[in-house]
């Protein structure tokens, strides 16, 4: 550069001092420019000649530059097979198989050695690789992990000695069949656990729920049943007494002398007040829990039918309907019911009132055609007759 930029400043002084001097001294443009022209191709070929005279010149038909040598050939890539090699995973105990086709060749300045072990180098490589790639995934994403290999192992790396490149190509990655089958059941019975997690969760809310805001008291339960129940106004007042023992049973409580005349009487418990015993509500100390599936039987309804026409459990028509109604049933050979009723509404002999009236009602009861009879004309009293009738007397 230092020998150009003096040379150009050479040649452009040249072209410019005849057009100074044609202008000072007044030439004719054509004058000073033509002489411009020629002084400065003058210069030029001045320095081309200059420059030209310190270089030799090479000679054409000598010999010319050395070519550079050729490149060493590659190698073609052999193949060799990786089968069912065992890589850890992220769970310990749980390792993959790991199966490959393995390409490899020498690398090109590695010469002179044997390549009897370049096979297994090329393997030790390639399973590695791998190894480092699956130890963080976890066992049940073998599939998705066996994608990540074949990117990974598609490019040629060197060994760690560096004597042979080496690739993988038809990686698979698989479980042995007995780990598949615990990983199975595992992930049954954590979702298993999740879904009764969730419904222990919403059974305690529930309780919560039914406790603590439901069944707090007989008024709050008889809202609740009302709001879910908006049209049935009149259920509703039948399930006030339900309603109120259910709240009074979730609370630890008794139900509330206001509900009491609202529940429904267990069994037996209407039988003993029609036999002098005890009201239901109003239970002993020795009272227990009752059934509710057999709270209404074929004695009660018996009762709630003679309650309902005005017979009460003092008046003599009483036992004799009663007798009758088990002599009917006892005919139709239903004998379970019969018994029943015998059972819960005849007072035995030690519950009678006296060994006469006890046998005056065994008399009426034998004798059912006459009593039955003469019961079921308009013109019969109520009462039971004092003197027992002629052909009573003759039979006995």
């Amino acid at each position: 550069m230092r020998l150009r930029f003096p040379s150009l400043l050479l040649v452009a002084l040249c072209g410019l001092a005849p057009a100074v001097l044609g202008n000072l001294l007044n030439w004719s443009a054509w004058l000073w420019g033509f002489m411009s022209m020629g002084a400065a191709s003058g210069s030029l070929l001045l320095v081309l000649a200059f420059l030209g005279s310190g270089h030799p010149q090479a000679d054409p038909y000598g010999p010319g530059e050395p070519e550079p040598p050729a490149a060493p050939t590659e190698q073609p890539y052999q193949e060799t097979r990786v089968i069912d090699a065992a890589l850890p995973s992220a769970v310990d105990g749980y390792d993959f198989l790991f199966s490959a086709t393995v390409w490899w060749r020498p690398v090109p300045d590695d010469t002179g050695r044997s390549d009897g072990a370049s096979p297994v180098l090329a393997a030790s490589a390639v399973v590695g690789r791998a190894q480092e790639i699956v130890r963080r995934e976890q066992p049940g994403q073998a599939s998705s992990a066996r994608f990540l290999l074949e990117g990974e192992l598609s490019v040629p790396l060197p060994d760690r000695s560096g004597r042979v490149m080496a690739l993988a190509a038809d990686a698979t990655l698989t479980l042995a069949p007995a780990d598949r089958d615990r990983l199975r059941k595992l992930s049954d019975l954590r979702k298993d656990e999740e879904i009764w997690e969730y419904e222990r969760h919403h059974e305690r809310n529930k309780r919560r729920y039914l406790g603590d805001d439901v069944l707090q008291s007989a008024g709050s339960a008889v809202v609740w049943w009302l709001a879910r129940h908006e049209n049935e106004i009149e259920k509703a007042v039948d399930m006030i007494g339900p309603l109120a023992q259910i709240a009074a049973a979730a609370n630890d409580e008794e139900v509330p002398e206001l509900f009491r005349h609202l529940l429904v009487a267990p069994a037996g418990a209407r039988n003993e007040a029609t036999v002098g015993g005890p009201q239901w509500g109003d239970p002993g100390p020795a009272a227990g829990p009752f059934d509710r599936e057999a709270e209404v039987g074929a004695a009660d309804r018996l009762v709630l039918l003679l309650a309902a026409v005005g017979v009460k459990p003092d008046m003599d028509e009483y036992t004799v309907l009663v007798n009758r109604v088990v002599m009917s049933l006892e005919m139709a050979e239903l004998y379970e019911a019969a018994d029943e009723i015998r059972r819960n509404l005849l007072p035995s002999p030690d519950q009678g009132a006296g060994p006469g009236e006890y046998e005056a009602s065994d008399t009426d009861t034998d004798e059912d055609d006459t009593t039955s009879q003469h019961f079921w004309e308009p013109t019969h009293q109520p009462h039971r007759p004092t003197v027992p009738h002629a052909h009573n007397e003759d039979r006995s």
